[in-house]
């Protein structure tokens, strides 16, 4: 039970990376064309309620491993262990840690106002190295158009209701983040 949850919690962690990449994306094209206040303070929000996801995440996943190695069989646990610390350990702590630190990163100032860095961030937060390589092994061993639709999401496989599904599941993330921080904030103030 506590596995399906986590991994749930990690899936909609990860569409929150995807979403947030490609509402940055957005926001980038909005930009040349319009300088619209409303659309600053979604991407000042969207930007503090990423970093605060990327340490959700970051926490849930070392949550996840922990829970993986205690509730293993010795053969297995030897076989993560191996795959953790062995020849390709970096294959393993690379993604979490990639995605930790982007997030990390956007809380300084200079580096959300550097559109070149924020441009490649929201390119590796869409793209896991996992889809990466299975992109790649499958171009590999079968670059047919019929195994195209092997992935399978928790959203539907057409394209043009998964991207407004995600981008509309984040934005409601940050609105509920928003309201939140405000409402932290409000108290705050009544005990000063």
């Amino acid at each position: 039970m506590s596995e399906r949850i986590i991994f749930t919690f990690e899936i909609i962690l990860i569409d929150f990376f995807a979403a947030y990449g490609l509402i940055t994306i957005l926001y980038l094209i909005l930009s040349i064309f319009t300088k619209n206040q409303l659309i600053k303070q979604v991407d000042e929000q969207s930007n503090r309620s990423i970093s605060f996801v990327g340490i959700i995440y970051l926490i849930v996943w070392m949550i996840a491993t922990i829970t993986d190695l205690n509730s293993i069989d010795e053969e297995s646990k030897a076989s993560l262990l191996s795959r953790m610390f062995g020849e390709y350990w970096f294959t393993v702590w690379l993604q979490p840690f990639l995605w930790f630190s982007i997030t990390q990163l956007l809380r300084f100032k200079v580096i959300r106002k550097n559109i070149l860095l924020r441009l490649v961030f929201s390119i590796l937060l869409i793209l896991s190295i996992e889809r990466i390589v299975i992109i790649i092994t499958s171009f590999h061993r079968d670059y047919l158009p019929s195994s195209w639709s092997m992935y399978s999401s928790i959203y539907p496989s057409n394209i043009f209701i998964k991207l407004p599904m995600r981008i509309s599941f984040f934005l409601a993330f940050v609105g509920f983040f928003v309201f939140i921080n405000r409402k932290i904030n409000g108290w705050k103030s009544k005990k000063n």
